[in-house]
C-alpha cells in the first residue's frame, strides 16, 4: 500500500491544482467578463457621444447653410439696391436741386415779405402822420365804425357830417365848404 499512498497524494495534489486552476480560471474568466462588460459600456458610451457630435455637426452645418443663405440673400438684396440706387440716383438729384431751388425761393419770399413789411410800416407812420396833420389844420374827426361820417371841430364849435358818395370831387367840396363854415365861425 506504500506505493497506492503516493498516487492518492499525487492525485490530490493533482485534485488540488486542478481546484485552484478552476478557480483561477473561474478569476480570470470574471476578469475578463468584468473588462468585456467595461469595454461595451464605454462603447456604448462612445457611440451616443459620436452620435451627439453628429447631430451637433449636423445642427451646425445646417446654421452654416443657412447663414450661408442669408449672407447670399442679403449679398443679392445689397447689389439690387445698389442698382436701384444708380438707377434712381438722377431723381435724386434732380429732387434736390428743386428742394434747393424751393429754398431759394422761400429765402426770397422771406426777404420780400420783410422788406414789404418795412415799407407798409412806413407808410402807415407816413399815413398816421399826414392824417394827424390833416386833423390838426383841418379840424376833421372820422368816425372810426363808419366809412362816410365823423365830425369838424375847429375852435370851439363841432359839427357832424355824412359824405355821400366818398372819394368824389363833389364829397370833398361839400366837407371843405363846411371846414370853411365852422371856420368863419370860429375867427
Amino acid at each position: 500500500m506504500q506505493r497506492s499512498e503516493p498516487i492518492l497524494t499525487d492525485a490530490r495534489q493533482e485534485q488540488a491544482l486542478l481546484r485552484k486552476a478552476a478557480e483561477a480560471e473561474a478569476r480570470f474568466q470574471q476578469v475578463i467578463e468584468g473588462k468585456h462588460q467595461s469595454i461595451c459600456e464605454k462603447q456604448s458610451q462612445l457611440r451616443s457621444q459620436v452620435a451627439a457630435a453628429e447631430e451637433a455637426l449636423r445642427r451646425e452645418k445646417e446654421a452654416a447653410l443657412e447663414l450661408q443663405t442669408e449672407v447670399s440673400l442679403e449679398r443679392w438684396e445689397l447689389q439690387q439696391n445698389a442698382s436701384n440706387l444708380a438707377a434712381a440716383w438722377p431723381a435724386v438729384e434732380e429732387t434736390s436741386k428743386a428742394v434747393r431751388e424751393a429754398q431759394t425761393q422761400v429765402l426770397q419770399l422771406r426777404q420780400d415779405a420783410l422788406e414789404h413789411n418795412q415799407e407798409s410800416k412806413k407808410q402807415l407812420e407816413v399815413a398816421s402822420s399826414l392824417y394827424e396833420f390833416y386833423a390838426a389844420v383841418s379840424g376833421i374827426r372820422w368816425d372810426m365804425e363808419s366809412d362816410s361820417e365823423g365830425y369838424i371841430a375847429i375852435g370851439e364849435r363841432a359839427t357832424s357830417f355824412k359824405v355821400d358818395k366818398p372819394g368824389s370831387k363833389e364829397s370833398a367840396d361839400a366837407l371843405w365848404a363846411e371846414i370853411e363854415a365852422c371856420c368863419k365861425v370860429a375867427s
